[in-house]
């Protein structure tokens, strides 16, 4: 019967021996550790780049809008002498600027030159004084017991006669000797109606 014959201890020692050192010295796990770390690296530095070119295309992208010529009062209606078409940076720009032709729109509030015109800021009420009084709201004329007030002030009105407050941050749209007119929301306007029939309204200055 044929039998094997076991190789020597030392033949198999040198050849484990010798596999160990070819591992060691093969190329191969460097190669492909380098390879995957060059492809992080190449990937990391994509996503930078793509980032950049992202910011600065959104910087650089413009939208069509308007500013005004001039300084202009609250209450003027916008002519095309009073408009210049151009183009704004989309980043910074407000996200209410006007985009379509604001020609015949009323200012609610004054402008000064250069200023961009913005949907907030425009509206169709005719005449000055309904232009500044904003959506849901209504004026009202009321006595002023002296205090200093001006165009754009906010008041609060408390009833003359139990102390009540019955509107807050009415803006004062005009102001006469010894009144003022102040745009008052409308959900506001009956009590502030019935306190000055039955013994007047106060106006209190508010930051």
């Amino acid at each position: 019967m044929y039998q094997l014959d076991r190789p020597p201890i030392a033949t198999l020692r040198a050849t484990i021996g010798g596999y160990r050192v070819a591992v060691r010295r093969s190329r191969w796990p460097r190669l492909v550790l380098t390879a995957a770390i060059g492809l992080a690296v190449g990937l990391w530095l994509l996503g930078i780049y793509n980032s950049a070119a992202t910011a600065r295309a959104q910087w650089q992208t413009e939208i069509d809008g308007w500013v005004v010529t001039g300084d202009l009062e609250a209450g003027t209606t916008l002519t095309a002498d009073d408009l210049a078409s151009t183009r704004l940076p989309a980043a910074g720009t407000p996200h209410d600027a006007t985009t379509g032709d604001p020609n015949g729109f009323t200012l609610r509030d004054s402008m000064a030159t250069g200023e961009i015109v913005r949907d907030g800021r425009l509206t169709t009420a005719a005449g000055p004084l309904a232009a500044q009084l904003g959506e849901a709201a209504g004026g009202l004329t009321i006595a002023t017991d002296g205090t200093p007030l001006g165009a754009g002030d906010l008041v609060d009105l408390y009833g003359l006669i139990d102390g009540n407050r019955l509107a807050d941050d009415a803006r004062v749209i005009e102001v006469h000797e010894g009144f003022v007119t102040v745009a008052v929301a409308d959900q506001q306007i009956q009590a502030v109606i019935q306190s000055l029939t039955i013994g007047g309204v106060v106006p209190v200055l508010v930051g």
